[in-house]
Parts: C-alpha cells; structure tokens; sequence
C-alpha cells in the first residue's frame, strides 16, 4: 500500500527529519510510495528531501527561496511544480495569492507549501481529500490530476469575482454618481489584480499539455492494460486541460473588457471636458456682450449718436439684455447650456 504522510512544521532545526518522516523515508527506500506534505520547510528538511529523493539542486534553490512564477520543469524523470493557489477577497478587490512546490517523482510526491494563505488544517484537509477522491491505488501522476484539478476549480470563484467587479465597473461608467478619477482608479487596480491572476493561471493549461504528451508517450509504449490505464488518466488530465483553458480565456476576456472601460471612461472625461469648456464659452459670450455695449458708450467722445438723447441709457441697457437673451437662445438651441 502507498504511503499518505502530511507532516506540517515539523521540528525546524533538526539534524534528521521526524520519526513519522523518518518511517517513510524507510518505506519508500523498500519500495513503497511515498506522499510527503510540509509547510514552510527549512533547509534542513530540504537538505534530506535532496539526500533521499536525488532533487535537483536548482528545483531545491527554488523551494529554498520561493518567490516563484507558476511554471514546470523536468529533471530527468522528476517534475518540480509550481502551482499558485488563489483566494479573491471581494471586499477589498484584492486577490490573494498562495505558493505550492510540488516534486512529483516515479515513486513519491513532494508537496512544499510555501505561504501562509492556507493554515496547515485546511493544507492537510486538502492533501486528505486528494487521496479520498482517487478511486484506485493512488499513483504520483494520479495525485498531481487531484491537485491541479483542485487548484483550477479554485480559479472559477476568483474569476467570477472579478468578472463582478468587472461588470460594476461598466454599470457606473456612464452615471452621474461617480467621480471620473474614481473609476479611473478602480479599473487600474482591477487590471493589475487581473493581469497577477493572468500570470499564475496560464501557465497551468501549458504544464498540463507537457503532461499529457508524456502521458502519450507511455501509452504507445505500454502493454495494452497499462495502455487504457494510461488513458484514462489521459482522459481526466484533458478534462482539468480544458477547464484551465476555460479559465484562462475568460481571464483574457475581463483583461480586455477593462483595457476598453478604461478607454471609455477616458473619452467621457474628454467628453464632460468638452461639455463644460462649451458651457463656459457660452456664458463667456454672453457676459462679453454687454461688455462691449458700455465700453463704446464709456468712451467719453462729445460727439457720439445717443450721448446727449434722453432714451440713451435705457437703450444701452435694452440692447444689452437684447443681444446677451439673444445668446442664451442660441446657445441653447445648440445645446451649450
């Protein structure tokens, strides 16, 4: 029977792993599997998960320091996955991130939990519910389907919210509610939100076709019952493919749809702009052309038409008013005011 052991903190600074590891490790060196889980691992742990498993140096310096883009590589016939779990926190629009080592080998799975997004009950919960959900012997490349197929369907929520804010963005662009520079800021930091989740999902659809042409491979080279064995993982690995392209198209589409809100609304900043220079403009005009009227007739000349007639003030005024109403209509009509 294979091995289940999630060993979570184990005693850091030991110069030899845990009795419940150490069991393991003898297991899996008599040729059992081996399925190993530790949180925040230290480089101790590291050093003799190196010395038993053969890691690669350069998979382990990425575990040492962590920090890594979600991606996969293959050191011989050991894969070192790094997966980025998600959790999108609606209220702050901000999407949180987690980072998983995984290290899948012939006979073991490595699982490194490198954050602190998950406590380490919901981390072994998670682990737990791997196992339960394979419905045969578990294998290493069974185990990852479980993982990856767990890590995808936490995408959908976190898409699904931002798709939300997303479509509240739009809703609000052409209200009178908001401030322009509001929004504008909102947008900017849904789509630096968007553009991270961008980053750690679409790698999981290309890893995944890295392990499903292996997964032909040994298909075409296997006896004919390991053969539909073999595709039949192939066949669940292509489901989890297409969910992760699901994922990955949608997260395209938002990235999109905000690039265009953030156009939008800057062309109706440039529009309200417009409205209100035109707006002024207008009044500008209007308050010009009374201005005009008294300084002709402030010009203080003795010889001026109207200076000494007795209705000349009272048809100062009246032209005023007549020409800055006559305005007004037009700048109405127009649609200026």
């Amino acid at each position: 029977m294979p091995l289940l052991l999630n060993v979570l903190n184990p005693d850091a600074g030991a110069a030899r792993p845990s009795d419940s590891v150490q069991q393991t490790i003898d297991a899996y060196r008599a040729g059992e599997q081996a399925f190993i889980g530790i949180s925040n691992p230290t480089d101790t742990d590291l050093a003799w998960l190196t010395d038993t498993f053969g890691l690669h140096r350069l998979a382990v310096e990425d575990s040492q320091f962590g920090h890594q883009r979600a991606k996969m590589e293959k050191y011989g016939d050991i894969y070192f996955v790094v997966l980025k779990p998600t959790v999108y926190v609606d209220e702050l629009e901000e999407i949180r991130f987690g980072e998983a080592h995984v290290f899948v080998g012939p006979r073991f799975v490595i699982w490194l939990i490198k954050d602190s997004l998950r406590s380490e009950v919901h981390s072994q919960e998670v682990m737990e519910a791997a196992f339960a959900r394979l419905e045969d012997e578990p294998t290493p490349m069974k185990f990852l389907h479980q993982l990856m197929d767990g890590l995808v369907d936490g995408y959908i929520p976190v898409v699904e919210g931002l798709e939300n804010d997303g479509d509240e963005i739009e809703d609000s662009l052409f209200g009178d509610n908001h401030e322009a520079s509001e929004i504008s800021q909102r947008i900017y930091g849904l789509l630096n939100e968007v553009s991270d989740f961008k980053r750690a999902v679409k790698p999981v659809a290309q890893m995944l076709e890295l392990i499903m042409g292996r997964l032909r491979t040994q298909a075409n080279a296997s006896a004919e019952q390991q053969q539909e064995e073999t595709l039949e993982l192939l066949r669940h690995y292509r489901d989890v493919h297409d969910h992760a392209v699901h994922v990955s198209e949608r997260v395209d589409d938002l990235f999109t749809s905000l690039e265009n809100a953030l156009q939008v609304n800057a062309t109706i900043v440039a529009e309200r702009q417009n409205d209100d220079m035109k707006k002024i403009s207008a009044w500008a005009a209007i308050f010009v052309a009374p201005t005009i009227v008294g300084s002709i007739y402030g010009m203080n000349f003795d010889d001026m038409p109207e200076l000494h007639w007795t209705f000349g003030y009272p048809f100062a005024l009246g032209l005023m008013v007549a020409v800055s109403l006559g305005l007004w209509l037009v700048f109405k009509k127009k649609e200026w005011l």
